[in-house]
């Protein structure tokens, strides 16, 4: 895995779904019938990372959207939304890009599904209004260009009216606030589906590591340092950066350990990654009963 380091003109960067089986994933899918009749089901959006480009559509519904990202590269990547002002295009936002400073104020990022390693998944559920949107790619290792600078930027558009979907029903929520994580209740092992929500004064994200045997919190920063060697971890997806106000959900099977949340977005007042002001947490998820 290459976690990436931060840009300070760039604003960073879920988690894999797996299924049970058995009379318990019956159960599971008889629930979701009833729970859902009368409402439409989210609609499903595979997007494909390669080194560097987005394989994904040209134009969706709008409504209730689940965004699965496949990491088909050799380099990790992340899928961040944004949505561009009316009249506003992609090839207005690539020319923005070539000059440093922060993203202009007509781009809103309203998350989507964060860092997987190579060769794995992972999700985020949002809803979107009609208008024009963009897949965008801020990670920037090995070589210190950030990817959408390569070209991984792909421009989509929203269209039609919005649905009665109904939001996945979640079992963990987070809070994303100036500078901590706040979830409500400890993370176990197994299958989760977080809601994360975004009320704080700026925009925040969360990208879930799952730490090496014997490795902390301190040995990912000192990594993502000096980038040098392997990292201490495994990236395992999460939201990407989203604007205050804005909701996200993402499905997630957690082995028991340790893990990291960290955020990477740069603060709006100095530029640097929000993970130097203080969000970025070692927690441990255990087995439960």
């Amino acid at each position: 895995m290459h976690i990436r380091s931060i840009l300070a003109a760039a604003v960073a960067a879920a988690l894999l779904g797996a299924c049970a089986t058995g009379d318990g994933d019956q159960a599971a899918t008889a629930d979701s019938a009833a729970e859902h009749a009368g409402h439409a089901m989210p609609n499903v959006v595979t997007v494909v990372a390669n080194d560097y480009a987005f394989e994904a559509p040209a134009e969706i519904p709008a409504g209730l959207t689940k965004f699965v990202l496949k990491g088909a590269g050799q380099q990790i990547h992340h899928a961040t939304i944004a949505r561009l002002d009316d009249g506003k295009t992609v090839a207005d936002l690539q020319a923005a890009f070539k000059t440093p400073g922060p993203p202009p104020s007509w781009v809103t990022f309203v998350g989507g599904p964060n860092v997987p390693d190579p060769g794995a998944e992972a999700n985020a559920t949002v809803d979107l209004a009609p208008g024009n949107y963009a897949l965008i790619c801020f990670v920037d290792t090995p070589d210190k260009v950030p990817h959408f600078a390569k070209g991984m930027v792909h421009g989509f558009t929203v269209t039609g009216a919005t649905t009665n979907a109904m939001a996945p029903t979640p079992d963990i929520n987070l809070v994303l606030d100036d500078y901590v994580f706040n979830f409500d209740k400890p993370l176990t092992a197994g299958r989760h589906t977080v809601k994360v929500t975004n009320p704080a004064a700026q925009d925040h994200e969360i990208q879930l590591i799952q730490l090496d045997s014997g490795k902390t919190l301190a040995d990912m920063q000192q990594w993502i340092t000096k980038m040098s060697g392997p990292p201490p971890g495994r990236a395992v997806g999460g939201i990407a950066s989203m604007k205050p106000g804005t909701t996200n959900y993402f499905e997630v099977d957690l082995p028991a350990g340790e893990y990291v949340a960290i955020c990477f977005v740069p603060d709006k007042t100095d530029g640097k990654p929000h993970f130097l002001h203080g969000m970025a947490r070692q927690f441990s998820v255990g087995r439960g009963a």
